[in-house]
């Protein structure tokens, strides 16, 4: 396991944490949404993921069900914020006001990755617009990696079945979580409402490029979850038991704090293949990682959203994002990625 602080603007720091003021106000509600119906490469998991879910987090008191959108009803506008982009529509499907969770399960695209034998990121060609990493990716018999770029992170939907569209959440219009307790900092509207976002799909962030690619999705939204793989060729697998071993994470304990137990969860995912540096599967093909990033005003807020803010307090929008400031995370590999560090 990793925990790491990051200041937007760059530097490892350590800080004492403190809870955010708030003020009760419910929002219950968990929106999944889901494709395997893909002209793209159909998969056959991720209805059954999400509803393994939604079905297992209302086993319990707490949470409510907000809507339900699976292969030709989910659009790329449903990710996209109205004030943003002129046809977005995330009010009424991803960020409703009155949810606490949306969850997103489906493909994604992995042109972050490259071919480019790199042996540190300096080595790597430099492409304008988009910063660069070297990414571990063999041992023998020598230890070298493979360029990755920041290219905008993206959930691909199928609306008609015959032909695949994407929205991307680096660049594309999205911003998420807002509403009046988190102000409109984001050039959003206040019309929003999600605490927490989870993105389940292929290459949903590359390792340390989480600020280019993920920074303007925050429009609120306490934290988003996502699957990291850690090396090129690597992905995440279409399982059906992920969202509900991060939901039995709440039924064992609702005050538990949300961002590890996403983390944490990827010990009881079943699914994968081994990965090249040891360890593997627990829904991962190769060598990946479950990762939880906030977004905040200060480093207190952000990491206390990041570490400490439980299923309960989640449900509190006095407890929203409020600026752009102070980036936090913490991430679980499927492997000993303290001995084998992501970039070289």
């Amino acid at each position: 396991m990793q925990r790491l602080r990051r200041l937007i603007s760059g530097g490892l720091v350590v800080a004492a944490l403190s809870c955010p003021f708030s003020i009760w106000a419910a929002e219950t509600g968990i929106t999944i949404e889901a494709v395997d119906n893909y002209s793209c490469g159909a998969l056959s998991n991720n209805i059954a993921n999400v509803d393994n879910f939604r079905n297992r987090m209302l086993s319990i008191g707490g949470y409510t069900a907000g809507a339900r959108w699976t292969n030709g009803l989910v659009y790329a506008t449903d990710f996209t914020d109205p004030e943003v982009v002129w046809d977005g529509a995330d009010t009424y499907n991803f960020d409703r006001p009155g949810d606490a969770i949306a969850y997103f399960s489906g493909h994604g695209t992995c042109n972050d990755q490259t071919d480019t034998i790199c042996f540190s990121t300096a080595g790597c060609p430099d492409i304008d617009g988009v910063e660069k990493r070297c990414l571990r990716f063999g041992e023998f018999p020598i230890v070298y990696g493979k360029c990755v770029y920041s290219y905008p992170r993206s959930i691909v939907v199928d609306r008609t079945g015959s032909s695949c569209e994407s929205v991307d959440y680096s660049t594309d219009g999205v911003r998420w979580g807002e509403d009046p307790s988190a102000g409109t900092w984001a050039g959003a509207g206040d019309n929003g409402g999600i605490n927490l976002a989870v993105i389940d799909n292929s290459c949903g962030i590359t390792p340390d490029l989480y600020v280019p690619e993920l920074l303007n999705a925050f429009a609120g939204v306490s934290t988003i979850a996502l699957i990291m793989p850690t090396r090129v060729g690597d992905d995440t697998w279409d399982v059906a038991n992920r969202g509900r071993a991060f939901a039995d994470r709440y039924v064992a304990n609702p005050n538990s704090a949300v961002a590890p137990s996403w983390t944490d969860s990827i010990n009881s995912v079943t699914g994968g293949t081994p990965c090249a540096f040891g360890g593997g599967n627990h829904g991962i093909g190769g060598c990946g990682a479950h990762i939880a990033i906030s977004v905040e005003i200060n480093q207190p807020r952000a990491d206390w959203a990041n570490r400490i803010e439980t299923w309960t307090q989640l449900r509190d929008e006095g407890n929203d994002a409020i600026g752009w400031g102070w980036m936090s995370w913490i991430f679980t590999c499927n492997y000993d990625c303290n001995n084998h560090p992501f970039i070289l």
